[in-house]
């Protein structure tokens, strides 16, 4: 498993976000919110005083829960009910209006089900102020998200997709295709991307989640979990932190990427 190189989930599954928004916004769990707090609450350094934010992707919604900022522009390529604007993030069109207007962009768990990451992010540098941000998070193709995406058929991967070209990597037919190895292409390497994408600037690309994930509950699934008071939930993470520093090739199941802009694309 360790060695694998290419896996292709035998189904596509959508998510019943009308189902995961109610699970969340009323969530009781514990374990779950303490999870989306880990993967949300390091953007509010990046969102202070700002007057234009975008998520892409943002499916359920569920970043309403956890940071109360309703200046965030939520986008999907599906126009649910608390879905601001309808954008398909492969060609992110926004609109004239916020050409070199949005502030920030948010993109949590969603590029890796965009066909062409590469043209994804050259997109964005038209909309984004000099000095914005993007601030992404995504799946990292470990062993155990590996693992977990086997035993579970959940979703495809592909560790020798070329990432850094406009070719499509998979079939855009379906917002639900995905590689999940597209954020260890794409960032593991930093001066690789560097030499692709001159206008931004990483500055910051961290490894994080493992039993913190496992034991949540789900975010778009409903699993069984173990449930536990902060105590305990603050001693896991200290616990995936080690493990991660340890052996990230292993363990991790999330990468965190910020990136500035800084110069305008000339390509």
């Amino acid at each position: 498993m360790f060695f694998i190189k290419e896996y292709k989930a035998k189904k596509i599954k959508a998510p019943d976000n009308y189902v995961n928004r109610k699970r969340i916004l009323s969530s009781k769990n514990k374990n779950l919110i303490y999870l989306l707090h880990k993967r949300f609450n390091w953007m509010h350094k990046y969102l202070r005083k700002k007057k234009v934010v975008v998520e892409l992707g943002s499916g359920s919604g569920c970043i309403e829960k956890i940071i109360n900022n309703k200046k965030i522009i939520l986008t999907d390529i599906i126009k649910y009910p608390w879905i601001t604007k309808k954008v398909d993030m492969l060609k992110v069109n926004l609109g004239k209006k916020y050409i070199k207007k949005v502030d920030v962009f948010i993109i949590n768990h969603s590029l890796h089900h965009c066909s062409s990451p590469y043209s994804t992010l050259r997109n964005l540098s038209k909309y984004l102020k000099k000095d914005g941000y993007i601030l992404i998070n995504e799946p990292e193709c470990s062993f155990f998200l590996k693992l977990i995406q086997v035993i579970l058929d959940d979703e495809s991967w592909s560790l020798k997709a070329k990432v850094f070209s406009k070719k499509n990597i998979f079939n855009p037919k379906s917002p639900w295709i995905s590689n999940t190895a597209v954020a260890q292409l794409l960032f593991k390497n930093r001066n690789e991307f560097h030499k692709n994408f001159k206008e931004y600037k990483m500055i910051e690309n961290k490894l994080s989640e493992f039993l913190i994930f496992l034991n949540s509950g789900g975010v778009n699934s409903n699993f069984y979990y173990l449930k536990l008071n902060n105590f305990f939930l603050n001693s896991m993470n200290i616990l995936d932190n080690i493990l991660i520093f340890l052996f990230p090739n292993i363990f991790a199941l999330n990468r965190t990427v910020v990136l500035k802009k800084i110069n305008e694309n000339k390509n």
